[in-house]
């Protein structure tokens, strides 16, 4: 089943075509790991738990997996993230944990130190993304979207982190 999704997902990457804009990629302090490099289990572990429970909507398995005294979800709010994102959901009509988690969660991670980041866009400037990093990036995002994370020099949008013993530490947009 593994094997199917992640066809699914190439071939979807593969008729999303690029945004006209593949400059060259270059070295980076994140770096960007081969797709056929495994996880750690923790972290592996913790992903798909994250994944299933928002796929499903389950807030109170969401609010199991995360540590709300170190829990990063907002520049600003103070509270509990799974309160913050039912009110995103309900007044913005944003789909954050249905559709923008689970999509972050299955697209292309980077290291930075020892946690794993997913998109692998976030911490590294545009200019080094990889055509495929940007094609990716359409699973969420519109091109004007990416154009305007491209002129402020870096990913503004949903991102998340779970450190290599699977404590996840963050899922968070913007600045």
């Amino acid at each position: 089943m593994k094997r199917l999704l992640l066809l699914l997902m190439l071939l979807t990457l593969a008729a999303a075509g690029c945004d006209g804009d593949d400059e060259p990629s270059s070295g980076t302090s994140t770096s960007t790991i081969p797709a056929e490099k495994a996880l750690p289990a923790p972290v592996e572990k913790k992903r798909q738990a994250i994944a299933a429970a928002a796929q499903g909507l389950d807030y109170d398995r969401l609010e199991t997996l995360l540590d709300p005294k170190t829990f990063s979800y907002s520049f600003g709010e103070m509270g509990d993230p799974i309160d913050y994102w039912r009110r995103l959901e309900k007044e913005a009509e944003v789909p954050v944990l249905g559709d923008i988690l689970p999509t972050v969660l299955s697209g292309p991670w980077a290291t930075q130190g020892d946690i794993y980041a997913w998109p692998s866009v976030h911490g590294k400037p545009p200019s080094e993304w990889t055509p495929e990093e940007r094609r990716w990036l359409r699973n969420l995002y519109t091109a004007q979207e990416i154009r305007r994370f491209r002129r402020a020099g870096h990913y503004l949008g949903w991102r998340t982190g779970i450190r290599k013993d699977g404590t996840w530490l963050y899922f968070i947009e913007g600045d």
